[in-house]
């Protein structure tokens, strides 16, 4: 039943893992840090931690994915609620039942982090839907993998200067405990600045091995020289740059202290092996790094480029259904006009309000389905006022259909076919059935029309061919089209998944 129940909800599944995976990775972090303070070892006592930790956080994973899935003011609501009000709560608790205090792990530093984590998500979800806005643009630049590196780095260097100012004499008293005391750095913040100041230039030494790994090594060797010249130059500057970026470390005060110091092999030497080590192990972990975020970058422009092309070209395939539509109508209004009919005036005006659409809304990338079945409507009303009682009208429209959106003009092809090779041509009796029916998200159409015998039904013209080429380009992979002769009428069976409001 659980493998059904997964297959049949894969795609849900899949979304809301990676609409909580950030909240994971903070809670795992914050588990890792408590496991090291307590100083366990044992396997238990780590995932005793975690399991804790995921149950007390989860009124923030609650919070977090019903804040994802809610809109505007109600979403907001929820996210306050698991990330301000509960842990306040929490931690009022604490201080009023002291036993509450000792048993719980849900932390300040945990909290953090877990909000740290779900603003990066709903932020980095706003970049994916939002970049036409300036603000938008301005944070993405903000999220860009520079600023993350940077980012990085700074709180590095906070951590680590909190941690030395919450031991005493640090360099000494080493492996320190990873504990960082706030009330000892609010205390002692002068020295907290001494030390974040020296952990600081540390951090800009090891961002400029990622600064010439990005923009010299791999942006100008490996890109445009090939892996053997890449592989040469790693080589070259990691003989010649590690003694020199080790001799820099050395001149800050904190590495003169004593004998130990801050470079990877513990002592003044800068040839040490370990340093060398460390080089390379910082080339190493970067550079996947930054050939993946390149290969991102230029995915991401080449879907764009492919966006652009697809709008372009369904522009120019909506440009060819709407004179086909247009000279149609005008041969019938000019058939009436002919025979001065009555209904003259009022085709004028169903082809005014047809025209108003077309313009308007027809230039919009999404209308609501309620509106294209207005539309529909209008169509209809007017090819009766021309045709009369020759033809029989079965029609079906969809409830609910203002919750859904569509491309405008989509469906409009399917009855002006049943009625240019279906109707117009039979002098008797003819018929049209037109059913919508929404199931879900799908909506499901089927039109049927009468065969003539005056008309080549195999080859309905471009109209067709225009519809399947827009539903390729805009839903892949999530309709089904089928068109044909079955039980001597035309049919078109149609399945889309449509995008709720």
């Amino acid at each position: 039943m659980a493998a059904v129940f997964i297959a049949n909800h894969y795609h849900k599944i899949k979304a809301m893992f990676y609409c909580l995976l950030p909240l994971f990775a903070a809670i795992l972090l914050e588990s890792h840090i408590r496991f090291l303070s307590l100083r366990l070892h044992a396997v238990s006592g780590y995932l005793n931690i975690v399991l804790q930790l995921f149950v007390e956080s989860l009124p923030l994973l609650l919070a977090h994915y019903f804040a994802s899935v809610e809109q505007g003011k109600r979403s907001i609501v929820i996210w306050l609620s698991g990330f301000w009000l509960y842990p306040l709560t929490l931690f009022l608790l604490g201080e009023s039942f002291s036993f509450i205090a000792v048993i719980s792990l849900f932390s300040v530093q945990g909290w953090v982090f877990a909000m740290l984590a779900s603003f990066s998500w709903f932020m980095n979800r706003g970049l994916k839907t939002r970049h036409h806005n300036r603000m938008m643009q301005f944070i993405s630049r903000l999220f860009s993998l520079d600023a993350a590196v940077l980012f990085l780095l700074v709180l590095w260097a906070i951590a680590m200067a909190g941690l030395f100012n919450s031991h005493v004499d640090p360099m000494i008293n080493q492996p320190l405990n990873p504990i960082i005391d706030v009330g000892l750095i609010l205390s002692e913040f002068l020295r907290f600045c001494n030390y974040l100041w020296q952990f600081t230039l540390l951090a800009l030494l090891m961002g400029l091995v990622y600064i010439i790994n990005r923009y010299w090594f791999i942006r100008q060797t490996l890109a445009k020289q090939g892996v053997l010249a890449f592989v040469m130059v790693v080589m070259v500057c990691l003989i010649v740059l590690t003694p020199i970026l080790a001799a820099l470390a050395l001149l800050l005060p904190i590495n003169n202290i004593v004998d130990f110091t801050l470079l990877p092999s513990g002592n003044h030497n800068l040839f040490d092996k370990y340093n060398y080590q460390f080089m390379f192990a910082l080339l190493a972990v970067s550079t996947p790094l930054i050939l993946a975020f390149e290969r991102q970058q230029q995915d991401a422009e080449l879907a764009q480029i492919s966006r652009q092309q697809m709008r372009t070209e369904l522009k120019l395939l909506q440009q060819q259904i709407n004179p086909h539509f247009l000279f149609n109508t005008l041969n019938n209004l000019y058939a009436l006009t002919l025979k001065k009919s009555a209904d003259a005036p009022e085709m004028v005006m169903q082809l005014s309000n047809l025209l108003r659409y077309t313009v308007y809304e027809g230039q919009k990338e999404q209308v609501t389905l309620a509106q294209e079945v207005a539309y529909l409507q209008d169509f209809i009303a007017l090819q009766q006022i021309r045709v009369g009682d020759k033809c029989r009208l079965e029609l079906n429209w969809p409830e609910g259909a203002e919750h859904y959106s569509l491309p405008p003009l989509l469906l409009i092809i399917l009855l002006e076919n049943a009625f240019k090779h279906g109707i117009e041509p039979e002098s008797g009796q003819s018929f049209v059935r037109f059913d919508l029916q929404l199931k879900g998200d799908t909506l499901h159409l089927v039109c049927e029309n009468s065969l003539s015998s005056h008309t080549n039904n195999h080859s309905p013209g471009v109209g067709l061919d225009n519809l399947k080429r827009r539903l390729t380009l805009i839903y892949p992979g999530r309709h089904q089209f089928e068109c044909g002769i079955k039980d001597d009428k035309w049919r078109v069976d149609m399945h889309l998944e449509l995008t709720p409001c």
